[in-house]
Formats: structure tokens, sequence, C-alpha cells
């Protein structure tokens, strides 16, 4: 083959390509006049800073084919290197410099920057990012290689590129996918789209994903689906939604694991979702004993529902291990206790006049909730109600169910009785120790000796023990001089 020149002056190869000569070919950046000039390909080398990490051999040969039919129209951008300047090194279009050494040229139209290290690394990551077809992962890598510099931040590469700074972050977050699923973006077997909500989870999750649902080949379930509806299943099955808990989430607002987080343009119209499941759980336990404790000291005759067919949550052991009672009844047997109402939020309405009505009718619907727990409060403090709390997963909710009339009592009427009870038992267990001295009194044969001192002492001991205070008159004594008898003939039994 030989070389020709075409109409425009570019290089076009011929029969002998090692011997093609390539035109001259000017430009002007910076209204500067620079020009074109060949350049031997032997003294040209890549970059070890170019943001294109692969290219593809058939879209190689294509441009090859292109180049051998129309010439190299854009010719290379190159630096020199080496102590006296004999090498050329790649800043822009080592995909063409490729093209050309495929075709055996000789010689390569190029044109000469001079660059610092710096401006160099910009401009062959900035000339590749300008190209329509760069893959999203190369792109991704590209923008944080410039964020990297401390050259650049997401505003300055947003204006440079002409892209929204959203579009800039969520590229940036495509270099958080593990290496598996950046491989299928990479490979086309996930998209970019798809890749960005991953990107979004951590590491384990991003994991459990691989294994789970795309498959290391990229041939799973969720490899086909749209971005909108991956992040959908992807909620479902790795989050919970922070609204639908009650324990105090101010630092879970700033948490990196809050799907509020994830992305700097949220809205940030609620609490969010939270992908730590482990801290979450840990928090709601902690949050359901509290509430279950507090509810136990303010009623001390409250009754926890038991669990009688299913295992008790994480909260429920730890309340069982501190020694609360538990019975198993069935809740549809008891009355809920009123719910507290939920006061409205000046943003969930459009119309100041629709929140004001709103507010009113909270009024209301708080009046009647404060009159109700005052009524039930009555009716526990009476004995007339017994209340239940069941320690479900997400709150304490409180139960009650009404006492018959006939054995309600207060509490102090409670400790009275069994104050009563104590001392009756008392009594009797006396009256039974005297009732079995008399029956082997009867039973036993006595010896027909006279008793000895102690033996008497102690038969009227036990005799003088026995006799009610009524009695006391009728064999003349006072209850002083019993009382008197006793303690002496106890502190002489003491003594022996």
């Amino acid at each position: 083959m030989k070389a020709i020149k075409n109409n425009n002056g570019t290089a076009v190869a011929t029969e002998n390509a090692t011997q093609v000569a390539t035109a001259v070919v000017a430009s002007k950046p910076d209204n500067k006049e620079r020009k074109a000039v060949n350049i031997a390909s032997d003294l040209i080398e890549p970059s070890n800073y170019n943001a294109r990490k692969t290219f593809d051999a058939d879209a190689l040969k294509e441009l090859a084919q292109s180049i051998s039919v129309h010439g190299l129209i854009q010719p290379i951008t190159v630096r020199r290197k080496g102590e006296k300047g004999e090498h050329y090194e790649i800043i822009c279009g080592e995909r063409r410099f490729r093209a050309c050494r495929l075709l055996n040229l000789a010689e390569i139209p190029c044109i000469i920057r001079e660059a610092t290290d710096e401006q160099a690394y910009d401009l062959s990551i900035i000339e590749n990012l300008q190209r329509e077809d760069v893959p999203p992962m190369e792109a991704a890598e590209a923008y944080k290689r410039l964020i990297d510099t401390k050259r650049y931040d997401i505003a300055s590469l947003a204006m440079q590129y002409g892209k929204s700074e959203k579009h800039i972050y969520q590229m940036l977050k495509l270099c958080d996918l593990i290496k598996g699923i950046a491989n299928l973006v990479s490979e086309g077997k996930l998209t970019a789209s798809a890749g960005i909500v991953v990107s979004k989870y951590d590491k384990k999750i991003q994991e459990d994903m691989l294994n789970n649902r795309f498959g290391k080949d990229g041939t799973g379930e969720w490899c086909h689906i749209s971005a909108n509806v991956l992040e959908g299943r992807i909620r479902n099955c790795y989050t919970n939604n922070l609204d639908s808990y009650h324990f105090d989430k101010t630092k879970c607002l700033k948490c990196a694991h809050n799907s509020t987080n994830f992305d700097l343009f949220a809205d940030g119209s609620s609490c969010g979702k939270c992908t730590n499941k482990k801290c979450l759980s840990d928090k709601q336990t902690a949050y359901l004993v509290e509430q279950a404790q507090a509810v136990a000291l303010a009623d001390p005759k409250l009754v926890f529902v038991g669990e009688q067919y299913s295992q008790d949550n994480e909260a429920t052991q730890i309340i069982k291990k501190g020694g609360y009672e538990f019975k198993n009844v069935q809740t549809y047997n008891l009355t809920s206790y009123p719910t507290t109402p939920t006061a409205p939020k000046a943003t969930d309405y459009k119309k100041p006049e629709n929140f004001d009505k709103a507010q009113e009718q909270y009024g209301k619907e708080q009046e009647k909730y404060t009159k109700r727990t005052a009524q039930l409060d009555e009716l526990k403090e009476q004995g007339k109600i017994r209340v239940y709390a069941k320690i479900d997963n997400s709150n304490v909710k409180l139960y009650y169910k009404e006492v018959a009339t006939k054995d309600t009592k207060t509490n102090a009427q409670l400790i009275a009785d069994l104050t009563a009870k104590r001392e009756r038992n008392s009594e009797i267990a006396n009256e039974k120790t005297a009732e079995d001295l008399r029956e082997v009194l009867r039973k036993e044969q006595i010896p027909q000796s006279a008793f000895t001192a102690d033996e008497e002492t102690a038969m009227y001991f036990f005799m003088l023990s026995a006799l009610r205070r009524h009695n006391y008159k009728a064999v003349g004594l006072k209850i002083m001089t019993i009382t008197a008898y006793q303690t002496s003939e106890n502190s002489k039994s003491l003594n022996r």
C-alpha cells in the first residue's frame, strides 16, 4: 500500500502502510496556532492515567478500517517525556493510537503540548469523559480520580461537563459498588441506573444481593428489571421504614445506614429507611423493655399477656426474666385501652383552614381520650378492672377486663385482708400444736411417778399457751399476769 493525500489534507493508507506520509493538520486551541506533526509510532507510549481501561477489539478494527479509508482526521495529543524529550506520552487519543498500530503505521499525526503531570492527568480524563460512548464504570472512576486530586468538587465537575450535580454524584456512587456488581455493570448485565440504586447500600447487603438476587454470572432474577422496580424490591427485602418505630430517632437522622443520607438530593420528607437491621432491632428491644417496665411500675397489679403458641420476642424474654407476672390469655377476651390521638402537622395540609379544622378535631379527641383514661384509672383503683399489657413487636399495648363486683376491693382493703389472714394462720398453727399435745397425752402411757419440776413447768406452759383470753377470768388470771408468766418461762427455757 502507498499513502496518498485526499482533498482535505489528511493521510490515507495505501499499499505500503509503513511508508504512509501523514499530512499536517492545523488546530488553534486557546487562540494559539498549533500544528500536528508526524511522530514515529515507536516513540509514542500510552500513559498510565488514562480513564479508559478496556478497548473492544472489534471496535478497534472498525476504527482502523475507517482510518485506512479516510485517514486520521483528529490527531492524538502527546507531551514530551524523557530527559531529552526523546519520547512522547499520550495525553488524549490512545484508542486512535492503538488503531494506527493495527495498521502498522510508521508515523502518526500528533499535536505536541507542554503540560505538567497534573495538566496531562486532567486533560486525559477530561477528553475521555467528553466521549458519548464512555462506559459508566469508567466514567465513574474518571470522576472519582478528578475529585481525588482535590482540584475539583461536584459543582465544578458539573459545570465543566454541562451535567447536573445530581448526575455527577450518582456516577460517583458507582464507585461504592463491590467488585462483583461493578463487573456486572461493566459487562452490561446490569444497567448503570440499577448500579446506582445498589450502590446506596452497604457492602454486606450488596454481597447478599450478588449471591442471592443477581448471581455472579448475571443470570439472577433481579438483573432484568428496571431501576425503579429494583429499588422497591431492595426496600422490601433489606430495609425497615423508620416512621413505623416510636423510639427516639435523633441519632438515626444522621446515621450512615439511613436511606435519606444515601442521596445528597433526597427530599427529607420522612425519617428514612434503616438498612442496619441489627442496630434497629437492638434499639426497638430497648424501647419495648423500657415501656413495659414503665407500665408495670405505674400499676403493681398489672399482668402481662404471654404467648401460648408462639415464641416470645426478645423484649418479652427480658421482662419475664425480671420476674413480672405473665398469664396466657387471649386478647380478644379483653378490651383495648384508648389510643393516644396524634397531633396534626401543618406540613400535611395545603390549606391553612384544613389544618385549623384538623387541630379542632384533635382537641376534641384529646379531651375524650383524657376523660376516658381518667375513668379507667378510677375503676382500676377501685379494683373493678384488671389491666393487662401485651408486648408486641412495635409497642406495648394495654388492655383491661372487668372484675366481678362482689370481689372488688381497694388496695387498702386487700392489704388489711392479707394482714388479718396472716394473724389467723398463726393462731391456727398454735391451736394445732396444743391439740397434738393433748392427743399425745391421751394415747401415751403416763408414768405413775410424780412430775419432775421441768415436766410440771412444761405442762403449765402449754396449758396456759392454749388458754383463750376470754377464759383468763374464769381461772383467776389477768392478762398482764399470764403475759409476764409466759415471758419469764420463755426466758428460763432459753437460759437452759
